[in-house]
């Protein structure tokens, strides 16, 4: 009988949300607008019918609050990323994308603009070349024991933090993931090592 997560071989776990989900997000009848820095809108994407967040500014940002998930093992590495795309038909441009954090145990910490980055920043990415393809970031990494067994939340903010000066095309936040490696089962140990990806999100292949 398996009793511990020492024993298993999970998969990462995952969460992704969606840039209109995210409670950085204030506004009127039809006019939402971000509350950090660069006060983003949202915006159609061309004319697809889908709404992104319109960042056309260096340092434009959104944050967010978010319970961290339940099976979330805090000594092995947080990972987040960028979902995003832009107008830029250039192979050539590039973009760079910013999270900061802050944890949060209930009754005890403050909640306030996050201001610590990531142990690993995200690093700066080449587009694809082709107008609004789906693309997402590198990964940017949260060490071990940063989270701890205490923290319940986070307050996450995205930011993008610089483009090429070529990069005049609209630009469009969709949303972050988190990936992180689970601990399921009770006992004290989790795997012994993190989970790994594989090379595409339903693929087999690592």
């Amino acid at each position: 009988m398996i009793k511990h997560d020492s024993e298993m071989l999970w998969k990462p776990g995952r969460v992704f949300v969606p840039q209109s989900e995210m409670s950085g997000w204030l506004g009127t009848t039809a006019t939402d607008v971000g509350q950090g820095a660069g006060a983003p809108i949202q915006k159609e994407i061309s004319t697809f019918g889908i709404v992104g967040a319109f960042f056309d500014t260096a340092d434009d940002e959104l944050g967010h609050f978010m319970q961290i998930p339940y099976d979330l093992d805090p000594a092995q590495s947080v990972y987040f990323r960028a979902h995003f795309t832009t107008g830029s038909a250039t192979a050539a441009d590039t973009i760079t994308w910013k999270v900061l954090y802050r944890a949060l145990t209930p009754n005890v910490t403050a909640i306030i603009d996050p201001t610590v980055a990531l142990s690993t920043a995200i690093a700066q990415q080449t587009l694809f070349g082709t107008a609004y393809t789906y693309e997402v970031s590198p990964w940017g990494i949260l060490n071990p024991g940063l989270i701890t067994e205490k923290t319940e939340a986070l307050v996450v903010k995205v930011a993008m933090a610089e483009f090429a000066g070529g990069l005049t095309e609209d630009k469009f936040f969709l949303g972050f993931e988190m990936r992180y490696t689970p601990k399921r089962l009770m006992g004290p140990n989790g795997m012994g090592h993190p989970a790994k990806p594989a090379l595409s999100l339903l693929g087999k292949a690592y």
